[in-house]
């Protein structure tokens, strides 16, 4: 029998041409009935308007059959490569369309990449990617499959977008940054090396990991606001704060990874509770201390 098809990373592929008709003709038709309000930069707004909903949907809770999610990412034609939680440049999309920002051209379309911890079957991704329609509202059939095959020379699997997105967030004097989500609010943390930012996102990973498997109430086994693993983030623009932490792997000789990278009991994780608490008071001062 033929071995099942697998892959680790889902491709989503967004029309902007048809995004960008679509609008205007929207627009077109309010304004014949009498709406004289629009936007100065119609095609902008369109692409901005398309991609809102893959940036505002959970992706780790879309599915579950398709296993851990690593990362999503939004890639542009120029190379660009961002989260789907962070700020996308404004020049990015405004780039895209210019000199036709109020007509309808042929554009390059842009890619949601979700990256899985493991392969998936093609089923699975199928499925996935079924259920994420309904989250973004928009139809899914396999003829978008097909056209992101037609363009398989232009798509990075997943060391190499991982790889990427990764080298975006080091600046020249080695300063490595990680994005955490922490009091609903997105956070941004700088490390010393990108050594240690890779320690604190895999900490963060199996800290999570830890506590799902541990009954899943992170307040109850002593983490709280530990809801959602770290990731690799961009270089902040100037004026962003920035929340200087120790990798776990530093702090008090290495006690932070015991226990959480198995089954140990709650009991055993005690320097995991000393890290995050230290990472928790950290953030809470810095925050306190900085108007957003």
């Amino acid at each position: 029998m033929p071995q099942e098809s697998m892959d680790d990373v889902i491709r989503i592929r967004i029309d902007t041409t048809r995004a960008v008709d679509a609008f205007l003709t929207l627009l077109a038709e309010q304004a014949a009935e009498g709406e004289t309000r629009a936007p100065a930069n119609p095609a902008a707004t369109a692409l901005w308007r398309e991609l809102a909903p893959f940036r505002l949907v959970e992706y780790a809770y879309v599915d579950d059959g398709v296993g851990a999610i690593a990362g999503a990412f939004i890639g542009f034609p120029d190379g660009g490569l961002y989260s789907v939680e962070d700020d996308i440049p404004e020049e990015a999309v405004t780039d895209l369309v210019k000199g036709n920002e109020h007509r309808a051209v042929a554009l390059p379309p842009l890619y949601v990449y979700v990256v899985l911890e493991q392969p998936a079957s093609r089923a699975a991704i199928d499925a996935f990617l079924t259920e994420l329609s309904s989250h973004v509202g928009q139809f899914y059939d396999a003829e978008g499959s097909r056209d992101m095959a037609r363009e398989a020379d232009r798509h990075l699997g997943k060391p190499a977008l991982l790889g990427r997105f990764a080298s975006r967030g080091q600046r020249g004097d080695g300063r490595a940054y990680a994005g955490l989500t922490y009091a609903y609010a997105r956070q941004i943390l700088e490390f010393a090396t990108a050594a240690d930012r890779d320690d604190f996102v895999a900490w963060s990973q199996s800290l999570c990991d830890w506590i799902f498997g541990h009954g899943d109430d992170a307040i109850e086994l002593g983490f709280p606001e530990a809801h959602r693993p770290a990731e690799p983030a961009p270089v902040p623009e100037a004026g962003r704060p920035v929340i200087h932490l120790a990798a776990p792997s530093g702090f008090e000789n290495g006690t932070a990874w015991t226990g959480i990278n198995s089954d140990a009991p709650s009991e055993d994780v005690a320097g995991a509770r000393d890290y995050w608490a230290y990472v928790r008071r950290t953030l809470d001062e810095t925050r306190s201390g900085t108007e957003y």
